[in-house]
């Protein structure tokens, strides 16, 4: 009688035991679909993709509120907390701070996911948006690399109005792997004094390299 017990209780056990593993097993499955469900639910914007800003917008909103800077560029919000929350804060600008003091940075506030593009199977390139505060309000849309595991790998500001003793605004064109900035600055009642290109790929390892 002693082994039947013996043997159903040891039964029981070895049952629980391939149910737990099953468990965490299936909650692992769960948090990698949920993780990759998060980027391919996105809207996966064709090339090219371009933001030129608008430097006589109609409305004060189009500075002022994220909503309206992002339907006047016909972009949405992704509505996505998980992929919100994969924002990096550590944006610094590729022009050191010293030579470009009109692009405050980094911000430190939260940012939505608007579009994304891929890479290559493992590098998924994400666009976030924000208004960053600084001596106004000025929308701004940053770039961001992450690898097949949701990690960061790298970062640009590819879009943004700013406003110090001169005014002026950055706006940006990809296609395929290929990233154009334009930085445009004047200090004259809109006498435009400055126009910069700079041209960066992005590797297969998800990097900006500068090609300008």
């Amino acid at each position: 009688m002693k082994n039947i017990i013996l043997l159903s209780f040891s039964v029981l056990i070895g049952m629980s035991s391939i149910s737990c593993k099953q468990n965490n097993a299936t909650e692992n499955s769960t948090n990698v679909k949920t993780r990759e469900a998060s980027f391919s639910k996105m809207q996966t914007k064709e090339d090219p993709f371009c933001v030129k800003i608008d430097t006589l917008p109609k409305s004060d909103y189009y500075q002022m509120n994220i909503d309206t800077f992002l339907m006047y560029h016909q972009l949405v919000k992704i509505n996505d907390k998980l992929l919100d929350s994969k924002f990096n804060k550590e944006t610094k600008d590729f022009i050191p701070q010293k030579e470009n003091y009109f692009m405050h940075y980094p911000y430190k506030g939260n940012a939505v996911a608007i579009k994304k593009i891929q890479i290559n199977k493992d590098i998924t390139a994400v666009f976030y948006a924000y208004l960053f505060q600084s001596e106004i309000i000025q929308p701004r849309i940053e770039i961001q690399t992450f690898n097949d595991k949701s990690e960061n790998i790298d970062k640009m500001i590819v879009a943004s109005t700013f406003s110090s003793e001169c005014s002026g605004y950055r706006e940006f064109c990809i296609n395929q792997n290929i990233l154009d900035i334009y930085d445009h600055y004047y200090c004259d009642e809109g006498k435009l004094d400055h126009n910069q290109k700079y041209k960066f790929m992005i590797n297969d390892k998800g990097k900006f390299i500068n090609k300008s």
